[in-house]
């Protein structure tokens, strides 16, 4: 058993339950550096993406005070973000949940690589899907095209349960520096439009639960007819849950 620090690098899974990669590293009873990136993939999303994601990060850093610990907010390519992290905090292990866009797989693999050769255990772990994408193949390989068939592949397939929030989350002696996120001003390319459109945007993981519940108490049992009807949701809806 070691008492190094593993570094968690936080994506857009911006929340507490039903979080494997958050499990993983609380679970070892270990410190844990909680981190967010300003880096090369997420520089490149649109003006509103970026800003959202950017609202989202600051609201989950007020989760995670609750556990008694803290989001690192850094900019920089997340490879030698991540190395000089390592560096200064002594940190031996990096986890982060699995992406499945194209930009992103290359990225992890670029860092993976980057990092194991330096010494450090560094792995993704799954929790963005229900199950795997291969683990829905055709029986001559491949992807499935045509959903009916797709939906008889995976229809029987287990699904977990989710993990639920940890309580409190093991803190390293002392904290490496943070950005102050407010530095980057993510509203700056969103121009007129992020004073407009923050009135209506409701983020972060209690917002996305609490719109979950008002679905199961008040449209779920409407949903075979209703879904064909989503303009009546869309100005309402468009900004919300972003976890």
């Amino acid at each position: 058993m070691t008492d190094k620090p593993i570094i968690w690098w936080v994506r857009k899974d911006l929340r507490l339950a039903d979080n494997p990669a958050l499990s993983e590293v609380a679970a070892s009873g270990r410190p844990v550096l909680p981190v967010f990136f300003l880096d090369e993939v997420f520089d490149a999303y649109g003006a509103a993406p970026r800003w959202r994601l950017g609202l989202g990060a600051e609201d989950f850093s007020k989760n995670l005070a609750h556990l008694g610990s803290r989001l690192i907010f850094r900019g920089g390519d997340a490879l030698r973000v991540l190395k000089r992290l390592v560096k200064e905090t002594g940190a031996d292990t990096v986890r982060w949940g699995r992406a499945y866009d194209p930009d992103q797989v290359a990225r992890d693999k670029a860092v993976k690589a980057g990092l194991v050769e330096a010494g450090v255990d560094a792995a993704s772990v799954a929790g963005s899907l229900l199950f795997e994408p291969w683990t829905a193949e055709t029986k001559t390989g491949g992807f499935y095209r045509v959903y009916t068939p797709f939906w008889k592949s995976v229809r029987d397939h287990v699904v977990a349960e989710p993990d639920a929030a940890p309580t409190s989350l093991p803190a390293p002696e002392t904290w490496p520096n943070s950005d102050d996120p407010a530095d980057w001003n993510l509203a700056k390319d969103m121009q007129r439009g992020a004073d407009i459109v923050r009135a209506h945007c409701h983020v972060g993981e209690d917002a996305a639960k609490a719109r979950l519940d008002s679905f199961i108490a008040t449209k779920i049992a409407d949903y075979a007819t209703a879904r064909d009807h989503v303009a009546e949701e869309i100005g309402r809806a468009s900004c919300r849950e972003r976890v």
